[in-house]
């Protein structure tokens, strides 16, 4: 099918974000995983869970996984070090074809509140594609209330130049989800599922 100028001047727009025409299929090879929080900064804490320990481990998961997938990947801290939203955002924007992936455990005052979402840079529309399939993924292997995707006005989505979404894995608040996220088996199928959205928003 021969493209009008209009249409070929949007494919080649696309093309040079990384993008196909379809939105999907975005051309990237590296992974940056940042484990929310660290150091002085515990993030939330109930029921003996800290959050800054869950995300760290959540992140070595996940990268294990999207190592064997042939993906290069980098964490934002491999220690239980305070690291600055910018400097997290730096190590994403410093080589092209890199996706950025923040991983966190929620909380709220009210403890009924349970489950997971994904968060996107609002207007952003291959992180909006990329949060619908990792959102997609998460609870198809566990019973958890999908809490959806959204656009999200978060501090390191905006210093990020690239693909960037944040994922709440659960309501540490949650007595039963807090037990749940404190569990290994349930990181590891948490890290499995962001993978495979990760790797089907790429594939697509």
């Amino acid at each position: 099918m021969r493209l009008r100028p209009a249409c070929l001047l949007y494919a080649t727009a696309l093309l040079l974000c990384g993008l196909s025409p379809s939105f999907g299929g975005e051309i990237f090879s590296r992974v940056v995983i940042d484990p929310g929080h660290g150091g002085i900064d515990p993030g939330s804490s109930a029921f003996g869970m800290v959050e800054k320990e869950l995300t760290l481990d959540l992140a070595r998961r996940l990268e294990r996984i999207l190592s064997s997938h042939g993906l290069t990947t980098e964490l934002t801290r491999r220690t239980d070090k305070y690291v600055e939203l910018s400097e997290r955002a730096e190590k994403a924007n410093a080589k092209p074809g890199t996706i950025f992936v923040s991983v966190h455990f929620n909380a709220h005052t009210d403890r009924s509140i349970s489950g997971t979402e994904t968060l996107y840079w609002p207007g952003s529309a291959a992180a909006r594609e990329m949060a619908s399939y990792v959102q997609s993924e998460l609870g198809r292997r566990l019973v958890t209330r999908n809490r959806g995707f959204k656009p999200e006005r978060l501090k390191v989505l905006e210093k990020t130049k690239c693909t960037a979404i944040l994922i709440e894995c659960g309501f540490i608040s949650n007595r039963w989800e807090s037990q749940r996220c404190g569990a290994e088996w349930f990181r590891q199928i948490i890290a499995e599922e962001i993978a495979q959205g990760i790797l089907r928003y790429r594939d697509v």
